[in-house]
């Protein structure tokens, strides 16, 4: 370690991105940086600052099943099994993609007892699944013909 010299720093100060960094990673041969926040991961260009590529995440760890599940704006849902991993690619065999919505997800929140989660996609439909992700209801938020003659369904899972 006594041979190593620094060749140069880089001060992201002025970044305007949501959230408290957390994290970050290089990117050497993009030339970008990831800064990972509450809000998600921003890549950001190491020479001009600016911001390429923004990725909300939503992310609910789920201590009865020990695991955390991540949902994506560009509509991924994985969950990720927790406990300490042996080696990296054990950890990645922990990791799990388990489905993805095409339209995308705008928010994701499990109900209490963590049976049920609903996601809101981007064309403001309410999608409800069981812990299993097994689809229980598919509902446009903004319906059209919504009147007294015409049913409706309320959600309420918090």
């Amino acid at each position: 370690m006594r041979n190593l010299k620094l060749l140069r720093t880089l001060e992201f100060r002025d970044i305007q991105a949501p959230g408290k960094p957390q994290c970050f990673s290089l990117r050497g041969e993009q030339g970008t940086v990831l800064i990972g926040s509450e809000h998600g991961l921003v890549e950001v260009d190491a020479v001009t600052r600016e911001v390429k590529n923004e990725i909300p995440l939503v992310a609910e760890d789920l201590l009865d099943h020990e695991s955390v599940c991540v949902a994506t704006a560009s509509g991924d849902v994985i969950l990720f099994t927790t406990g300490t991993p042996m080696n990296f690619l054990k950890c990645l065999s922990r990791l799990e993609c388990v489905g993805n919505v095409a339209i995308g997800i705008s928010v994701m929140n499990w109900n209490p007892d963590q049976e049920l989660v609903l996601f809101a996609t981007g064309q403001q439909t309410l999608i409800m699944m069981t812990k299993d992700f097994e689809p229980i209801m598919e509902q446009r938020i903004h319906q059209d013909d919504f009147s007294e003659g015409n049913y409706s369904f309320v959600c309420n899972i918090l």
